[in-house]
């Protein structure tokens, strides 16, 4: 298996952690310094899988070009069927996730993530475009023309 020409996890902000973790400290003290065991074990585990369970899970999508596809999260695609690839800046990602949105759209797209990546595709039925977070617009689509044009020059 060769090694993906671009490779991002779509983790939430490092700043987010300290925050997260600080609630659920003082939450779990908070029980610890007035209930038992009985009541306060349950409450601890249930304020880790309220605050701490979602940050990981939503932090686990990746974007990856390797060996002629493009990966997002659970879709992926040959890079032979997309027709064009636009890196987009925080301001016209928006656009294309609201007012000019496309509800058969596939997108992959993490709120804390403002750039993005929208790829057409050759067959526009049933899904006319992907759109794509990520912290790295210009590597993404760079690597997914490389990636298009090895795959061609190999056929």
């Amino acid at each position: 298996m060769a090694s993906p020409s671009f490779d991002e996890r779509l983790s939430v902000p490092v700043s987010w952690w300290p925050a997260v973790l600080m609630i659920v400290t003082f939450g779990i003290f908070e029980m610890a310094s007035g209930f038992t065991l009985v009541v306060y074990i349950p409450v601890g585990l249930f304020l880790v899988g309220f605050f701490i369970v979602p940050l990981v899970l939503s932090g686990r999508a990746r974007v990856r070009v390797q060996e002629g596809m493009l990966i997002a999260g659970e879709h992926e695609v040959a890079v032979t069927a997309l027709t064009s690839v636009t890196a987009l800046d925080r301001e016209a990602a928006r656009l294309q996730l609201g007012p000019k949105a496309d509800p058969a759209a596939t997108t992959v797209v993490r709120g804390w993530i403002g750039p993005a990546v929208m790829v057409r595709l050759s067959n526009p039925q049933p899904v006319p475009y992907w759109l794509i977070s990520t912290r790295h617009p210009q590597e993404l689509a760079t690597a997914i023309k490389n990636e298009r044009a090895t795959a061609r020059a190999a056929r």
